[in-house]
């Protein structure tokens, strides 16, 4: 009796219904499922920089290899090896075509002038190597697989051109300017104090330019002399001959006749240009040149 109770009552094994046993104190449901690991209870949600960049696709399948878009069929190989084999073998055609063609591989090979160069534009040639401004014509040629030779003809003719049509201007040659702007109360001095004297010549010239914009000479046109004129001694010398004849000094320039309005009192003239400091003999601007221009006014005028 008591055997068929306990069945009854705590539905054992092998009995026929009755409510399932309660579990014992502490332990885990009959039905839960298996705790999960530790630590994974709440995984993170993935952050943005483990997600996989834009256009990433699926790892080729097996056997198959990267082949770059736009690659064209007859350079693609069986494999990846036999293709970077013909990628590079196009690449050196491609070398030996430019070098037949005679497409330098840097710009400064345009500005190497050989062969026979008419003498009239070879000064300007020597100067193209160091000019910014062929510099960035010579770049645009070598992206454009210009060869050297087309380039070089181009360049000539153009030069042949302009000087033709004379508008080139002659090169400056700086060693000459420098000792023909030197003045001749200078030459006897030590190069340092020759160069001070030349600076002081050309300051005290372009001093007169700016001194005409206060009688009314435009801005403009006063920095466009001193730009275009500035930079050489036949410049300087024109810039002194307008000093004499607004009556300035002569600095170290030659000495001009002055060629007098209708009207003008030539004596009263020589008069007030034997009175300037490089006419007076003795004086620290005395210019011999000017000197002996006076003295043969004075026979031009007087007679001798």
């Amino acid at each position: 009796m008591k055997t068929f109770l306990d069945r009854l009552t705590f539905n054992v094994p092998d009995s026929g219904g009755g409510a399932p046993p309660a579990p014992a104190a502490g332990a885990p449901p009959s039905d839960a499922s298996p705790p999960p690991p530790a630590g994974t209870e709440n995984p993170p949600a993935p952050s943005a920089g483990d997600a996989p960049p834009a256009g990433a696709g699926d790892p080729p399948a097996g056997g198959e290899f990267y082949r770059p878009q736009g690659l064209a069929e007859h350079l693609l190989g069986t494999d990846q090896n036999e293709t970077m084999d013909k990628m590079a073998k196009a690449l050196e055609g491609y070398r030996v075509r430019d070098a037949q063609n005679g497409v330098p591989e840097k710009p400064e090979a345009y500005g190497e002038f050989a062969g026979e160069i008419p003498e009239t534009i070879k000064p300007h040639l020597d100067t193209l190597k160091g000019d910014p401004l062929f510099g960035r014509v010579a770049s645009k040629a070598l992206e454009m697989k210009v060869p050297v030779a087309a380039y070089q003809a181009l360049t000539q003719e153009f030069l042949s051109v302009a000087h033709e049509m004379g508008i080139m201007e002659p090169i400056v040659d700086e060693k000459a300017e420098r000792e023909a702007l030197t003045p001749d109360t200078a030459r006897h001095l030590p190069e340092p104090e020759q160069q001070r004297a030349r600076e002081q010549r050309m300051s005290d010239n372009y001093a007169f330019v700016d001194g005409m914009i206060a009688k009314g000479l435009a801005k403009d046109d006063a920095e466009f002399a001193k730009a275009m004129l500035g930079d050489s001694a036949k410049g300087h010398r024109f810039f002194e001959a307008m000093r004499q004849l607004a009556g300035g000094g002569a600095g170290g320039g030659p000495a001009l006749g002055h060629h007098q309005p209708a009207g003008a009192d030539p004596k009263a003239d020589l008069v007030a240009r034997g009175a300037l400091p490089q006419n007076t003999v003795g004086h620290k601007d005395f210019d011999r040149k000017s000197y002996d221009q006076l003295q043969a006014d004075y026979k031009r005028v007087y007679g001798s």
